[in-house]
């Protein structure tokens, strides 16, 4: 049996995810079956074992790699001002929780709610958050480095805040629909709200 490269071996586990991040979507994490995936991938069981160990493995490298897309969010600007950065950021977030139901967000609250209480996936659950909330610190912090912006709240706690709100919005989305929480609008105040706290300087005389 001639040997499988690693760019082959990759292909395969990509075909494998592709197949299975198309049923997470349409059954949700719960209701989905390693015999689903396997299905839709159209490979023996053997062959998706021989990548996976189970449903579980294969949905969090999925979500490894939707994580790696998403730090791309949080890349700082050097050349940009700070402000128009944390805009960019926020406009990104805007455009994710209006896309949140096509997606795998559903299935990771879900993964996260249900599983709350299992050790493995509380640990999961705290690294996420500690992950965000330096990325996002880190993200801001930039700006006050740089004297482009003169919180008016603790910086910690307006990290915190931001978060919790995000999350909301895309709870809210995934139950609601964007249109019906007046998505766009929640993120107009948003920005002019994360404006008037973070003070950056040379936009004092503009709204």
């Amino acid at each position: 049996m001639p040997k499988i490269s690693q760019q082959q071996k990759e292909a395969i586990r990509m075909d494998i995810l592709n197949s299975a991040r198309s049923v997470f979507i349409e059954k949700g994490y719960e209701a989905t079956s390693m015999s689903d995936i396997v299905t839709s991938s159209s490979r023996s069981f053997g062959g998706v074992y021989l990548y996976y160990s189970g449903k579980e493995d294969v949905f969090l490298d999925l979500l490894r790699r939707e994580y790696e897309n998403m730090a791309l969010d949080f890349v700082l600007e050097e050349q940009g001002s700070a402000w128009n950065t944390f805009v960019q950021f926020i406009r990104g977030q805007e455009r994710r929780v209006r896309e949140a139901n096509t997606g795998l967000s559903p299935c990771l609250y879900e993964y996260f709610i249900v599983g709350r209480r299992e050790g493995h996936r509380r640990k999961l659950i705290e690294e996420r958050s500690q992950s965000v909330y330096g990325a996002l610190f880190d993200l801001i912090n930039h700006g006050v480095q740089r004297e482009e912006f003169h919180p008016a709240q603790p910086l910690d706690i307006f990290v915190h805040w931001l978060i919790s709100l995000l999350e909301g919005l895309y709870i809210e989305s995934i139950i609601n629909g964007s249109e019906n929480i007046k998505l766009s609008q929640q993120f107009e105040l948003l920005i002019t709200v994360c404006r008037s706290i973070l003070m950056p300087s040379g936009l004092e005389g503009n709204i």
